[in-house]
């Protein structure tokens, strides 16, 4: 079995692309993932919902920097 650390990392990777998911909340609870506009309606659903959610909010391409960048290429590296 995978640590959590792990998953969260595929997730990071595979989320935080602001070319395809700029803007938007992703919300991951087991193997489900749903797609909200705002954190607050994410934020909501996740506290319905037993077990650990793990909320990503991506940033829109403007939004983005050159830490921003190294941080996930470093993230892709590992």
């Amino acid at each position: 079995m995978k640590k959590l650390e792990d998953k969260i990392r595929a997730y990071i990777i595979r989320y935080m692309d602001p070319s395809r998911f700029g803007g938007r909340v992703i919300l991951i609870h087991g193997i489900d993932t749903r797609e909200f506009p705002d954190i607050s309606k994410a934020r909501s659903v996740a506290f319905s919902m037993p077990g650990i959610s793990i909320i990503i909010a991506v940033p829109r391409k403007e939004e983005t920097d050159e830490a921003f960048i190294r941080f996930v290429m470093l993230n892709k590296e590992t």
